[in-house]
């Protein structure tokens, strides 16, 4: 398979694809809309940001399938349409997916938390999943389980997902820095949390969204002492900033991002892209300096 060969290059850095929703925001989706819905109603703005990525040289790019999962879904009252969306993002991606490129499965997080913050349990955690994974199956060539705060989130997402497919996983989590170290919002550590995914058997371990890229720098740090797998990092462009009007933008410099991936490079990271406020000139440039 070729995402195992390209983990297996010890030469090769694989690129990864950048921010999906502040692209989608861009082009003027109404607040509260649920990105993923575009999948059905505006497919050829989903597939023009796609074929944006592979254009500007990423090896692997997701399915617009971040909030479609069957609990997130029924947020919006869209659980019924589950399969509608899935198979209409998996449709929208191989429109513009070139040969030789990947096609990544895209799982966010369910939106639900658990005991004491929330009443979702484990196993309506792992239902939701399985049903989107059930769907998505068909059409990628891996998995990535993203901006998850909650180990035991991730823990029955891995399951779901092995459950139907043998494909490979790369399981992200997304941490914010403390005086104590990186930790969850749910209070995980960053050494539980790979400790658990390594026993999950997931084939990369990764980290995508919160956190700015001067910070993923010293996070990669910390995960590169506590494993062995191959690393995944998806920075933000920065820190968000909230003008009056409610849009939300991303300021950090593109030259400024693309030298902090380079000392990520160094480090001995192996999946590398951008999350919120990225774009396919990011990814360009990051292309130019693999």
């Amino acid at each position: 398979m070729l995402f195992n060969k390209l983990l297996e290059d010890n030469s090769k850095v694989i690129l990864f694809d950048g921010g999906m929703g502040t692209e989608i925001f861009k082009r003027g989706i109404k607040p509260g809309m649920l990105p993923d819905l575009l999948n059905i109603e505006k497919p050829e703005v989903i597939s023009e940001i796609h074929k944006a990525y592979f254009d500007a040289g990423s090896d692997m790019v997701q399915t617009n399938t971040f909030g479609s999962s069957y609990l997130n879904l029924k947020k919006y009252r869209l659980e019924e349409r589950i399969k509608e969306i899935n198979q209409s993002a998996i449709k929208n991606i191989n429109a513009v997916r070139p040969n030789g490129k990947l096609i990544v499965g895209d799982v966010g997080p369910s939106g639900y938390f658990k005991s004491p913050v929330g009443k979702v349990t484990p196993e309506e955690w792992y239902e939701s999943f399985l049903k989107q994974a059930e769907i998505l199956e068909m059409g990628v060539d891996l998995w990535h389980i993203e901006t998850i705060s909650d180990i035991d989130e991730m823990k029955a997402a891995i399951d779901a997902i092995k459950k139907v497919s043998s494909k490979p996983i790369i399981s992200s989590m997304t941490y914010k820095r403390t005086k104590r170290g990186f930790f969850t919002i749910m209070g995980d550590s960053l050494e539980k949390c790979i400790k658990t995914q390594e026993e999950s058997k997931v084939d990369v371990i990764g980290s995508n969204c919160t956190l700015g890229s001067l910070d993923m720098i010293d996070l990669l740090k910390e995960m590169k002492k506590c494993t062995e797998l191959p690393i995944s990092i998806k920075p933000n462009a920065g820190q968000p900033r909230v003008e009056s009007n409610g849009q939300i933008y991303y300021d950090q410099p593109v030259e400024e991002f693309v030298n902090h991936i380079y000392k990520m490079i160094e480090i001995g990271v192996k999946i590398v892209g951008g999350c919120c406020g990225t774009s396919p000139k990011t990814i360009n440039q990051i292309k130019k300096l693999i």
